[in-house]
């Protein structure tokens, strides 16, 4: 009987971990559109159920995003090549240096505080943001989503699969 309790544990450890780890990308949007990234960078953010994007991650899960969708964050210097080709936003996002930028290439009063240039803020890495991820290999972002977010419904359905057979046995066993 201790045996089976033991596989019923381990089976719902690697589930924990197995799911824990990975973040949702189903309701990830990536701007520049998933194939036209600017000198590799990207933005992700999230997007609420009304589908409204939201700034979602603070450092460690802004990070976490990126190598989930099998990139690296982007670093300071990454972000300021991409401004000189052209990215603009009006969303903070983290960056590999912990804290959070706005490439702005126009000055308006309502983004980026009416400055250009890489505008900063030095928030708590705890602070809600976008990311600010760079993808060097140039892999279509969209399809990559895609596969992550059906990879993720796989584990979970295989997890589930696992602990109902364990349950079936834990029943046939006590009967028996």
């Amino acid at each position: 009987m201790n045996m089976i309790w033991l596989c019923i544990i381990s089976a719902l450890s690697i589930t924990l971990v197995i799911c824990g780890k990975n973040i949702d990308t189903s309701r990830i949007r990536v701007f520049p559109a998933a194939n036209k990234s600017i000198a590799g960078v990207l933005q992700a953010t999230s997007l609420n159920h009304l589908n409204q994007p939201q700034y979602a991650f603070n450092a460690s899960e802004a990070r976490r995003l990126c190598l989930s969708l099998g990139v690296t964050i982007a670093s300071k210097a990454q972000v300021k090549e991409a401004l000189s080709r052209g990215l603009e936003t009006c969303r903070f996002g983290w960056i590999d240096e912990h804290f959070a930028v706005i490439p702005r290439r126009k000055a308006v009063s309502y983004c980026g505080q009416n400055q250009t240039g890489l505008v900063t803020w030095r928030a708590s890495v705890k602070h809600k943001f976008d990311v600010f991820c760079f993808n060097e290999s140039g892999r279509m972002f969209a399809s990559l989503l895609h596969i992550r977010s059906q990879i993720r419904k796989a584990i979970l359905i295989t997890s589930a699969c696992a602990l109902l057979l364990i349950a079936i046995i834990v029943i046939a066993y006590i009967k028996m």
